[in-house]
């Protein structure tokens, strides 16, 4: 039962014992000052300490570097030149589902966000455009409000024809004319 549970609040400390009048406002500052020269001092010393290690870090990349392998950089190369190329197939995917999806919905970057882009590649790094078109008339089919919207409605309530071609004045007096 001495023990003491996470949600009981902490004992108050103990007050220090009073020893004496209490320190004038210089007494205070003068004390403050030398507690912050000493803080400043420190902390000094650790970015002095700090800018040593980044130079031997850095003098320890380059030893590390140099010690590598001719094998060792290629493959690093490789797998650095093969994520570029993942980078650029999926790009590359993404553009095609956006081009595709123009057609039907109403943000073509909404189809990207609801299809898995690497379903779309094969083994040699070819789209597979056919795959693309049936999963996003899936998509269309499963959630419609992604389609664009039909033509609004016209409200003006006339007849639906292209206006006639304007006539001049010579027309109208030939007309006249011939009756």
């Amino acid at each position: 039962m001495s023990e003491t549970t996470p949600d009981a609040p902490p004992a108050p400390a103990p007050e220090p014992p009073a020893t004496g009048p209490e320190p004038t406002a210089e007494e205070r500052l003068a004390t403050l000052e030398a507690e912050r020269d000493k803080w400043q001092s420190l902390s000094r010393k650790q970015e002095e300490r700090a800018k040593a290690n980044a130079d031997k870090a850095k003098r320890f990349d380059e030893l590390e570097a140099a010690s590598k392998t001719e094998a060792e950089k290629l493959a690093e190369r490789a797998a650095a030149a093969e994520g570029k190329a993942t980078a650029l197939v999926q790009r590359a995917v993404k553009a095609e589902v956006r081009a595709l999806a123009a057609k039907g919905f109403a943000d073509p970057s909404d189809a990207a966000a609801f299809l898995n882009l690497g379903d779309y590649i094969d083994d040699s790094g070819e789209i597979d455009e056919k795959a693309i078109e049936k999963d996003l008339a899936d998509l269309l089919k499963r959630k419609p409000h992604l389609a664009k919207e039909a033509a609004p409605p016209s409200f003006d309530g006339g007849a639906r024809r292209t206006a006639d071609k304007p006539t001049s004045m010579n027309d109208l007096i030939r007309q006249k004319a011939a009756k």
